[in-house]
């Protein structure tokens, strides 16, 4: 009989009793079953912690630690140091997993030997709608565009090994990053050696809203991604020129629609102008009007 890994799952919660049945119960429904649920009471004034009792009462894998508010970045890293599974799988409190979710990242990372694995996903509102679709990059030569530019695959869909952390003693708010902390997490994994994948399938509904933290953070988390991407520019500059030069010496390139987007960003850098000399094969598509926009610049 296969013996499975132990995955941890991790969910800090901070009063998010309005989607948190919905959240849990998502997790609770994985077809893959051989894993521990840390949930992380943040401090919740409103009726989280009943919520998430309710839940320890009737399913024995969920292990509660209840504290006083101290922040998300608190939270994930206390919830890192008592697992005990051989992958971490992130899951926020409002967000929805799809129960093939962890069996597929899981057998993608052991096939791929991969560091973190993430998936495509849908962008849902506070009424559960679709309002968005996220492609996140299938080949390593398109990772470094989103680094850049955004995130490589969804914080609260993704799942990582925990030794490639432990091993290279990584955590969340590092460099004094407190509310970009995905965005950091990724460019020290990434700048550590780490490995990523994705799922090439939808496994994932990120849910955005005006109350969520994100949300209210959005100025702080914008001043965080600026300092990030500055860093990450000085430190990878000339890994990124050798993805820029292997693309320009490609006949044809293949990129999807949101990675054609991240292409333009860097493009429209100083750091990276030779890029447009690319640009009219990227954006074949004349309503660009990207030689347009490089006469506007120049």
């Amino acid at each position: 009989m296969t013996k499975y890994p132990l995955v941890s799952v991790i969910m800090p919660v901070y009063n998010a009793g309005k989607y948190l049945e919905s959240s849990i119960e998502s997790i609770l429904n994985q077809t893959f079953r051989n894993y521990e649920f840390i949930i992380i009471n943040d401090g919740s004034t409103d009726n989280s912690l009943d919520i998430i009792s309710h839940y320890k009462s009737i399913d024995n894998r969920i292990k509660v630690i209840n504290q006083k508010n101290k922040g998300l970045i608190y939270s994930l890293n206390q919830a890192i140091k008592i697992s005990k599974g051989d992958y971490l799988a992130r899951m926020d409190s409002d967000d929805i997993s799809y129960s093939s979710r962890f069996q597929k990242q899981l057998n993608l990372m052991i096939s791929k030997d991969s560091d973190v694995c993430g998936c495509h996903y849908y962008i849902i509102d506070e009424f559960n709608e679709k309002i968005d679709f996220v492609l996140t990059p299938l080949k390593d030569q398109n990772l470094i565009f989103y680094l850049i530019s955004s995130v490589p695959v969804p914080h609260g869909g993704a799942m990582i090994r925990k030794s490639f952390l432990t091993d290279n003693k990584i955590l969340y708010g590092m460099n004094d990053i407190n509310h970009a902390e995905d965005k950091a997490f990724w460019c020290e994994i990434y700048e550590a050696g780490g490995k990523f994948t994705n799922v090439d399938e939808v496994l994932f509904e990120y849910r955005t809203y005006a109350q969520s933290l994100s949300y209210r953070n959005k100025k702080r988390i914008s001043s965080d991604v600026k300092k990030i991407r500055k860093i990450f520019i000085q430190n990878n500059k000339a890994q990124i020129n050798k993805t820029i030069d292997l693309i320009l010496q490609r006949k044809t390139v293949t990129l999807n629609n949101r990675e054609k987007e991240y292409f333009l960003d860097i493009a429209l850098s100083k750091n990276f102008i030779k890029v447009k000399n690319l640009l009219p094969l990227v954006f074949s598509n004349p309503r660009y009007s990207i030689i347009s926009i490089f006469k506007k610049i120049k």
